[in-house]
């Protein structure tokens, strides 16, 4: 069954009080986390426990054992750029613990969501990341097989859909190319090389999705948008191998998944410049993630941020010879 957000920290929220976590309860999360993915624990008092990831995003089995305590009620596994866990590994291991499930999915979006595994309790899901026409948009699919379900939805309002996000809207679908040459001319490039120089908008409020977000999500015509970003994702991935300089990561998202980013490793932190550079000037998005939590700024995480380098999949360069090690800026 799914519930609609204007956010997927929201969907994170109402899931973790559907499970009925509350106060001083633990729960159990990956290191590497944007910050903002903290805030619906420091709302409802829930106290987090954290295991490591490998270099290329699979979860530490081994630091998650040693973190486990019997007092855990819940576990969250993150889909990282669309690449999938092995779910009914971690669900034999939380049942056999007494623990809820929980996976993050918000790097990517599920084609065709009715299929709900049976492994996770719930699944929370960014709309507005890979669905440009939106204004807002969090997903909570909880697996009805689980629990009856509640949530104290009554009183919350739909998002407020503001001016400048109007304008901002129509830009990016109508002359996205048009507003990025602007933004290049007017406005000095974000400092995407600095950590945490970039920060998330902070969330003051519970909103539900808004009307018109809604009403695109549930036409369910994802069809086009999978194909485009796919193909997208495809191009970067091609011009990266090209280069000698970045390294891929050997692991692949599902068919039916809509991807947010093609994310790579990139050692030279000079040619990690120039390439933000090169996505600032052409009108491409190429950023760097996540903003850390500052408790979780460690030798470990600092070292995955400092290579990493995520290409938006709303667009990628019809040029297939383009050489990164070769960038003049």
């Amino acid at each position: 069954m799914n519930f609609l957000f204007s956010h997927g920290r929201t969907a994170f929220k109402y899931g973790l009080i559907h499970l009925g976590l509350k106060k001083n309860d633990k729960i159990m999360l990956p290191e590497y986390i944007c910050d903002i993915l903290l805030d619906p624990l420091k709302d409802l008092g829930i106290r987090p426990i954290f295991y490591e990831v490998n270099d290329d995003f699979t979860v530490n089995w081994k630091s998650l054992k040693k973190k486990y305590n019997k007092s855990v009620k819940a576990l969250v596994v993150i889909n990282y750029f669309g690449f999938e866990e092995e779910k009914k590994k971690f669900s034999i291991f939380c049942k056999k613990k007494g623990m809820f499930l929980i996976e993050d999915n918000c790097h990517s979006l599920e084609r065709n969501n009715k299929k709900i595994n049976n492994y996770s309790d719930i699944i929370f899901s960014s709309i507005h990341k890979v669905i440009k026409k939106t204004y807002s948009g969090g997903l909570l699919t909880i697996n009805k097989n689980k629990k009856n379900i509640y949530l104290p939805l009554l009183k919350l309002q739909k998002y407020n859909i503001s001016f400048k996000k109007t304008i901002n809207n129509f830009l990016e679908n109508n002359f996205l190319i048009f507003k990025r040459f602007l933004k290049y001319k007017f406005l000095r490039m974000p400092s995407f090389s600095r950590l945490n120089s970039i920060k998330n908008e902070k969330i003051v409020e519970d909103f539900l999705i808004d009307e018109f977000s809604k009403s695109i999500f549930e036409k369910k015509k994802f069809k086009k948008i999978c194909e485009e970003r796919n193909q997208n994702y495809m191009a970067w991935k091609k011009l990266c191998i090209k280069n000698k300089s970045i390294e891929i990561f050997k692991r692949n998202i599902k068919k039916n998944n809509i991807p947010w980013v093609f994310p790579v490793y990139i050692n030279d932190p000079q040619l990690r410049k120039k390439i933000f550079k090169f996505g600032w000037k052409y009108g491409y998005s190429i950023i760097s993630w996540p903003s850390l939590p500052n408790s979780l700024i460690n030798n470990r995480n600092k070292k995955k941020w400092n290579k990493l380098i995520c290409f938006n999949t709303d667009r990628a360069p019809n040029n297939k010879s383009i050489l990164f090690d070769n960038l003049n800026f």
